[in-house]
């Protein structure tokens, strides 16, 4: 069941810090992303890519190619924005207040390509966040960004442990629903381990060290690219043999009518001779 688009609630008056109000760079510094020169910069300065590589190599990179793929197909031809590692802007005139989640999407901001997301531009925070845990980072996950995603306006956040880099024991796969008071709830799997993401109305769970998404509607399991592209392969092979069958039908068809009307000429030169040796 399709998202319906949210209305921004406050968020342009998050996306600068005023006399009286909390720069949330400030209170959150410690969560806040540090570029690793050299950095690419937009036309008003803002960085949207960096020189530092993609933490744990296919752990992350297998799990956040799926999640767009899987996502942008699922939204696709609707207003929401789904990206992954994409610079996440919190301040407008401030370019280091920034955070790069490893999975948004936000229901509203249209899908079209961006350098980075920009808080003030997009008119509302992101609703969905999710952030794949690595070795150099997983307490910055847990521990500071749970609350500046809460602050910003997320409306859920999930972390997912492909490696397992946690010695606590949790499991990879977490999620919280964030209420307007800031306060946090855990997301309670379900009988079969699956958790529900009311922002994105799909089942998340995981499979071995990849991260997979389940329309709780059909129970079918949202396809990578590669299955995508089987898919995709194998109803066009289906379409050109029904194709194949249906030109021989017809062709069997124009066979038999032609057999028949041959036939019936023939019975009709047989009635014609049977009348004239009659007629002697």
């Amino acid at each position: 069941m399709m998202q319906p688009r949210l209305r921004p609630t406050g968020s342009r008056a998050r996306g600068r810090a005023t006399a009286g109000q909390r720069s949330l760079a400030v209170v959150h510094a410690a969560a806040l992303y540090r570029p690793t020169p050299p950095v690419e910069c937009d036309e008003d300065g803002y960085p949207f890519s960096d020189a530092k590589p993609m933490s744990e190599g296919d752990y992350h990179g297998d799990v956040l190619d799926y999640a767009k793929g899987a996502l942008r197909a699922r939204f696709a031809g609707h207003e929401v924005y789904a990206s992954t590692d994409k610079f996440l802007f919190l301040e407008e005139g401030n370019r280091r207040a920034a955070v790069v989640p490893d999975v948004l999407v936000a229901f509203g901001p249209p899908s079209g390509p961006r350098q980075s997301y920009k808080h003030w531009e997009e008119g509302k925070a992101p609703d969905f966040v999710l952030e794949v845990l690595s070795a150099d980072n997983w307490r910055n996950d847990i521990e500071r960004k749970p609350a500046l995603y809460a602050e910003l306006g997320v409306r859920e956040y999930w972390t997912f442990d492909p490696r397992g880099v946690r010695t606590d024991g949790d499991p990879p796969l977490e999620g919280w629903r964030i209420h307007r008071t800031g306060t946090r709830t855990p997301i309670a799997p379900s009988p079969s381990g699956d958790l529900r993401s009311d922002v994105l109305c799909l089942d998340l769970f995981a499979s071995g060290r990849l991260l997979r998404f389940r329309d709780p509607a059909t129970g079918e399991i949202l396809p990578d690219h590669a299955e995508s592209e089987a898919m995709r392969a194998a109803a066009e092979s289906r379409a050109d043999a029904a194709e194949t069958q249906v030109i021989a039908v017809d062709e069997r068809l124009v066979e038999e009518m032609a057999a028949r009307q041959a036939a019936e000429r023939r019975i009709e030169e047989l009635e014609r001779r049977l009348r004239g040796s009659e007629s002697r």
